[in-house]
């Protein structure tokens, strides 16, 4: 879209291209097609008028330590053994997160254009999340991403507001998944009215909730109702239409949409991708020909995060 500034404010960065083969492997692509780690994604940005982005990793942290423990049962590992195995799994996979955080903190120390979210998991780190928190904040953190379904934590959970209060005081965002997905357990945890409490709780606390055309817009045309001063949307997902089938992440129709944000306020959106595992191009693509004013269009790609964000 030559000429139109776009800031993709919920990417996945991965460490590498080995790394993003793996964990958004796309059949047939040439290694040089791979666009998603720090070496790579700045000449991506450059092609298609990308000025930032802001990466929102996450680590799946209670299904990798599940998959070990299957494979140790399947193997004849005796309880006694799994249970060690699953404190020493814990502490693997917090040194995961710390190495997680601190490789994107250092990307965005090498490239201003990378905005970092930290990923905060207080069920694994328990007393010592906020000790996390705080080490990736001195680092240069701009806020954090918050998976509850994948960490298995309702979004009041009492570690979680002490989180809340620090991001709040600091000025700093915190962005959320939210579908009505079940965890492995039955629960859903992130449901968008979930977040009701904290937002009550929390008057000035900056919150997005991600993948506003999911399954559940509906609730944050409600939520948004109720909490004009300290809460956002991204649209990371896009929006079903005859070329985007529905998904986890897109359950609202394209027609709807002018509608729909119109009625929450376009300020209060910006323009994200879900990518690399959807393509970065492809819901602001679907802006660009839906029936919003030019200078909407604007708000939605850039003007709303650039606000957000303080940018340039």
């Amino acid at each position: 879209m030559p000429g139109t500034e776009i800031i993709d404010m919920h990417f996945h960065l991965c460490r590498d291209t080995q790394q993003e083969k793996v964990v958004f492997p796309k059949k047939g692509w040439p290694d040089d097609w791979f666009y998603g780690s720090p070496d790579t994604v700045i000449p991506f940005m450059d092609a298609h008028g990308i000025s930032y982005i802001a990466t929102m990793n996450v680590m799946v942290t209670n299904a990798m330590i599940e998959a070990r423990v299957r494979r140790a049962r399947e193997q004849g590992a005796t309880e006694e053994a799994i249970a060690q195995a699953r404190i020493d799994l814990k502490e693997d996979m917090k040194q995961r997160v710390r190495q997680m955080n601190d490789w994107t903190l250092e990307a965005q120390k090498k490239e201003p254009r990378i905005i970092v979210y930290a990923a905060i998991d207080p069920v694994l780190f328990g007393d010592e999340t906020m000790d996390e928190l705080e080490r990736c904040i001195a680092m240069g953190a701009q806020g954090i991403k918050i998976h509850p379904s994948n960490y298995r934590h309702y979004p009041d959970y009492p570690t979680m507001m002490q989180v809340y209060e620090r991001l709040q005081s600091a000025g700093l965002g915190a962005l959320t998944d939210t579908s009505s997905r079940q965890s492995p357990d039955g629960n859903a945890y992130g449901v968008p009215l979930g977040w009701r409490p904290v937002l009550q709780a929390f008057p000035h606390l900056k919150l997005i909730q991600a993948h506003l055309a999911g399954d559940m817009w509906d609730d944050q045309i409600d939520l948004a109702r109720e909490f004009p001063d300290n809460l956002w949307f991204d649209i990371a997902g896009g929006w079903v239409d005859d070329h985007h089938p529905p998904s986890g992440h897109a359950g609202m129709l394209a027609s709807q949409a002018v509608r729909v944000l119109r009625k929450i306020g376009i300020e209060r959106v910006m323009h994200g991708s879900d990518g690399p595992p959807l393509d970065p191009m492809s819901a602001a693509e679907q802006i660009m020909r839906m029936d919003f004013t030019d200078a909407e269009k604007e708000q939605l790609l850039s003007g709303n995060a650039k606000q957000f964000f303080g940018l340039k």
